[in-house]
């Protein structure tokens, strides 16, 4: 009784971390929080049980979730006109930078005289 007690109990926490070693594999990097997928297969494989119940509770945005999931390149300061902070609205920053775009094609095309 008590060895198919066992028996059933390692059968189960092994399910549990093949669901959530491929679970891991299979989710979109957009849907995964805390860490990068690559760690995550890590510290399921590494700490089995432990690391797919964080995973299960932890690890990915479910689908009826507002949240967006922050990762580190979210919280990067990338200047005041670019990133997820910014002000600047799709049009406007299309419109910069072509304007750059084309400043410097006419820099490429016309090269700055300077003393040889």
């Amino acid at each position: 009784m008590i060895a198919r007690t066992i028996l059933v109990g390692s059968l189960l926490i092994a399910a549990v971390i093949v669901y959530a070693i491929v679970d891991v594999a299979i989710t979109p990097a957009s849907r995964i929080r805390a860490l990068p997928k690559w760690l995550w297969i890590v510290v399921v494989v590494l700490v089995p049980l432990i690391g797919a119940i964080l995973w299960l509770i932890v690890g990915k945005v479910r689908r009826g979730s507002t949240t967006k999931p922050t990762t580190p390149t979210d919280i990067v300061d990338r200047g005041p006109t670019s990133g997820p902070f910014s002000t600047e609205s799709v049009d406007d920053r299309i419109a910069r930078l072509e304007e750059e775009l084309r400043r410097l094609d006419e820099e490429g095309e016309n090269p700055p005289k300077g003393p040889a």
